[in-house]
């Protein structure tokens, strides 16, 4: 840790586990999804609501860094995961098609051919698939038999309650309720090196919208960093290389909170891509306590984005 970096106190790596209530009416796909909408006419990043709110703080190339124009890429394909999880009736596609619809985001040519046919092509997420991405992995992320949902610490809450959860009793867009598919189904088995991998990632990343790691994917965003581990590992991807992802997914589904966190290691002297994200994306920065002390010290600074449209589960 640089000299100087704030020591953020206090956090200790306990999970914080308390349930996260389904709250139906709300719409499926109410919060959480505003990189899609951050981009203007001209496609440009740095002319997104986060990026006038980073130019307003002098963090133009921040945004850039953060949400560059043509996405991140990671190692990883989708191959037939999708396609599995239709056939298994995880996922109904006229179902996510009109979800996808009402919320403005209709699915392009591209995410149906992954969802009915499957790809070859690595993941990419960019400003406009964002909304899908998070949503494809949230499904892959509950379905796929792993003992991190049958063992750890979402069972430990009772496995009859499994079905409680906003990443769980949440998923509409299956043929049946959520609940009836978390670890139904055997879609990416797992060797036990492999399986050790996705262990270390889901017990050591967070999302800022609660205080839960990805080994208890309470929520959406939870679900989809655990199916994006799945995935990755399941094609030999190493541990760092999914923290990177991680860290990379997050910036697009919490641009408000990831564009503070990199305004504060630029402070500490650290550009983005240089910061380790095994750092960023652990309970210390990432977690929503962990965050607040960030933005904190951050607005001590005098030098934050307004809150605006922060991000939540």
């Amino acid at each position: 840790m640089k000299p100087g970096r704030m020591r953020l106190k206090g956090w200790l790596a306990v999970y914080a586990v308390a349930v996260s209530l389904v709250v139906f009416g709300g719409g499926l796909f109410a919060a959480g999804f505003f990189s899609r909408g951050l981009v203007d006419e001209d496609g440009s990043a740095g002319s997104t609501a986060a990026g006038n709110t980073a130019a307003s703080a002098g963090g133009g190339e921040l945004v850039a860094a953060l949400l560059p124009d043509d996405g991140i890429t990671v190692q990883a394909r989708w191959g037939d995961a999708m396609p599995r999880l239709v056939e298994l009736g995880v996922i109904d596609i006229d179902k996510f098609k009109a979800a996808a619809a009402g919320k403005g985001q209709p699915l392009t040519e591209e995410e149906l051919t992954i969802l009915t046919e499957g790809s070859d092509e690595n993941l990419r997420i960019d400003a406009d698939n964002a909304y899908f991405m998070v949503t494809a992995l949230w499904a892959l992320g509950i379905a796929n038999k792993n003992p991190i949902l049958e063992e750890g610490p979402m069972a430990e809450r009772g496995w009859e309650n499994r079905g409680n959860y906003a990443a769980t009793g949440g998923w509409r867009l299956g043929k049946q309720p959520g609940g009836e598919y978390v670890s139904a189904f055997e879609v990416l088995p797992l060797t036990p090196d492999q399986q050790a991998i996705v262990e270390e990632v889901a017990h050591n990343s967070y999302r800022p919208c609660c205080g839960n790691p990805t080994a208890f994917p309470d929520c959406n965003h939870g679900a989809a960093a655990l199916g994006l581990a799945y995935l990755m590992a399941s094609q030999g991807a190493s541990a760092d290389d999914i923290f990177e992802a991680v860290k990379a997914f997050n910036s697009f589904w919490f641009p408000q909170q990831y564009h503070t966190l990199a305004r504060y290691f630029d402070q500490q002297g650290e550009s983005w891509s240089e910061v380790d994200a095994r750092t960023v994306v652990g309970i210390e920065y990432s977690s929503s306590g962990g965050f607040r002390q960030v933005q904190a010290a951050v607005q001590a600074g005098g030098d934050v984005p307004q809150p605006g449209a922060a991000s939540g589960c």
